[in-house]
C-alpha cells in the first residue's frame, strides 16, 4: 500500500505541473455525481459518507485526497483531543479529525469562505456529527472586516486581498490565533492552511504556542518561500521541533520537543 501511495502522489505531483493539466482535470471530474452521497472507500475516512460537489476536488468523495496529512491527523490524535483545522475549506480534515476525537473531543474549523461553512456543516451532519464548531472566518494579523478574494478556478487558493492579486472581492470576519487561543480549549494538533496569511499571522500571535496553547503538533502548508521561512522561525523560536513532509515539502510539520522526549 504505501508503494501505491507513493507512485500515486509521484505521478499526480508530476501531472500538475503540466502546463493545462489542472484545466482538463477540472473538466474530466466535474460532470457526473453532483449532489450524490458517496459512502468512502478509502484512508482514514473508510465508511463515512460524502456529499458530492463537482465545484470540490474530485478525490474528497474517493477518500484519497491528500493520504499523508489524513493519515497524519489520524494517527496522531486520540479520543478527546481537540483539533483545530484552520482554512478547513469544506471539512474533509476536519472530518478526518471528528471521527477520530469522538464525540468526546472536539474540532474547531475555521473557514472564511461561506459556500464552504455551508458544506463543512452538511457533511458533518451527514456521518452525525455534533462536536465540530465550523468558525466563519479568516484568520489574519488582526480582527474585524477583511476582504477574501474569491478564487473560480480553485477556490482552495482563496486568499485576503494584500496576499492574493487578483480574485472576486468578498467581505469576511478577521480572527487572530490570539483571540482563538482566548476562545477555544487548547488543542493537540494544529493544521494550517491559510493560503499565505501565515506571514502575518504567526508572527502577530503572542499566545499561539506558548504554554496556554501549547499543541504536541503543528502542520503548516506553506504558501512561497517567505512563508516557509516565517513559519520556520515562527516554530523553532518557539521550541518545536520543524522538518518538511516526506511527500510535499512545501508542508511543514513540526513536533513540540518536551512531546517528543517525553
Amino acid at each position: 500500500m504505501p508503494l501505491l501511495l507513493d507512485l500515486f502522489l509521484s505521478v499526480k505531483s508530476r501531472a500538475e505541473r503540466v502546463p493545462g493539466a489542472f484545466r482538463v482535470y477540472k473538466l474530466v471530474t466535474s460532470r457526473t455525481g453532483e449532489g450524490r452521497v458517496y459512502t468512502i472507500r478509502n484512508g482514514p475516512l473508510a465508511g463515512a459518507r460524502w456529499k458530492r460537489y463537482n465545484s470540490l476536488p474530485f478525490w474528497y468523495h474517493r477518500g484519497v485526497y491528500e493520504p499523508p496529512l489524513s493519515e497524519f491527523i489520524a494517527r496522531h490524535l486520540q479520543p478527546g483531543d481537540v483539533f483545530w483545522d484552520l482554512g478547513a475549506h469544506a471539512g474533509y480534515h476536519a472530518l478526518v479529525a471528528a471521527r477520530r476525537v469522538g464525540p468526546r473531543g472536539r474540532v474547531i474549523a475555521v473557514e472564511p469562505e461561506p459556500g464552504h461553512c455551508r458544506i463543512l456543516r452538511e457533511q458533518m451532519a451527514l456521518n452525525g456529527i455534533d462536536h465540530c464548531e465550523v468558525v466563519e472566518a479568516a484568520v489574519a494579523d488582526r480582527e474585524g472586516v477583511l476582504t477574501l478574494l474569491r478564487q473560480a478556478a480553485d477556490s482552495r487558493t482563496s486568499a485576503l486581498a494584500g496576499i492574493a492579486r487578483a480574485g472576486e472581492p468578498i467581505s469576511v470576519r478577521g480572527l487572530t490565533l490570539d483571540h482563538l487561543a482566548e476562545a477555544y480549549p487548547a488543542p493537540a494538533l494544529v493544521k494550517i492552511d491559510i493560503e499565505g496569511a501565515e506571514t502575518v499571522a504567526l508572527p502577530a500571535s503572542r499566545l499561539f504556542l506558548s504554554e496556554r496553547c501549547r499543541p504536541r503538533h503543528v502542520v503548516i502548508a506553506t504558501h512561497g518561500e517567505e512563508a516557509m521561512r516565517v513559519s520556520r522561525r515562527f516554530l523553532e523560536q518557539h521550541g518545536y521541533r520543524v522538518e518538511p513532509d516526506r511527500a510535499d515539502p512545501r508542508t511543514l510539520v513540526a513536533e513540540d520537543v518536551p512531546a517528543a522526549v517525553a
